[in-house]
């Protein structure tokens, strides 16, 4: 579900208050055109300070869980994932200020693309992470109900995974350094996931035929060595969950959709 996102004027004067409080009142700003899962989200540039990226949803909100945990998780979480600086609930609102980051406001995820390569590394270094005991989600809580009682096994495992390794969920410095972003919904799974969903998302972003697709997503080992079972299991899951977010009243799916069936179709 997207969330509909508040202009700072419109926040709680609370709210307004308790930022105005760490940035000053006249601290320049700038809005990301980017990202879905918060109702506030802005750049603060405090003079002569050191910008930082906020972002919150009031706490009566359907999707406070996911931000909570993402708090709850960062501390674990490896380098390439940005910094929670300070937490704080003001005006019935919670707000998260991270590290903000001078880099591109997504990854290109093109068949042609320098930033394939810096990605896969991320992917490849996330992969032999353990997670932590601050993760408890698991794959078979997300898509378990897309599946067959017997895929469960496929999609059980110890290590981290962010679960949803989008394109604009990468950004990428000058310097071809690459940051992993929104960790809402960090799982402990097995190594090969994030791998499989990335192979999703380079047909549906990067617009990669699905086998030029798949020999990225073999550059992470784990995926490579990944069983063809439940690789396609988690594939048609994946396109399941789209078409029930449809019939939820989700608009302009049909991309998505059709991609995330393309994509688990290579894997019959």
């Amino acid at each position: 579900m997207r969330v509909d996102r508040l202009p700072y004027e419109e926040l709680p004067a609370p709210t307004r208050q308790a930022l105005v409080q760490r940035f000053g009142a006249h601290c320049p700003r700038a809005d990301p055109k980017t990202g879905n899962s918060a109702a506030f989200a802005s750049l603060f540039f405090p003079p002569g300070g050191v910008k930082e990226f906020v972002k919150g949803l009031p706490l009566d909100h359907e999707r406070i869980g996911e931000l909570k945990a993402e708090a709850a998780v960062n501390p674990f979480l490896p380098t390439f994932a940005p910094r929670v600086l300070w937490r704080q609930e003001a005006g019935g609102w919670l707000l998260l200020g991270f590290e903000a980051l001078t880099a591109t406001p997504w990854a290109w995820f093109a068949h042609d693309s320098d930033h394939l390569e810096p990605v896969a590394c991320a992917l490849r270094q996330l992969s032999l992470l353990p997670a932590p005991d601050a993760v408890l989600l698991t794959p078979w809580e997300r898509w378990g109900e897309y599946c067959a009682p017997s895929a469960e096994g496929f999609l059980t495992g110890d290590r981290l995974v962010h679960s949803d390794p989008a394109a604009t969920n990468f950004m990428v410095e000058a310097t071809g350094r690459v940051w992993m972003i929104d960790w809402a919904w960090a799982m402990r799974g097995p190594a090969w996931i994030d791998a499989a969903l990335w192979g999703f998302r380079l047909v549906l972003d990067g617009k990669q035929t699905v086998e030029d697709a798949a020999r990225w997503a073999r550059t992470i080992p784990a995926f490579a060595q990944a069983p063809r079972e439940g690789v396609r299991a988690l594939a048609q899951a994946e396109a399941r969950s789209w078409e029930d977010w449809r019939e939820h009243g989700m608009t302009e799916l049909e991309e998505t959709i059709t991609a995330a069936h393309a994509w688990a179709a290579h894997w019959r």
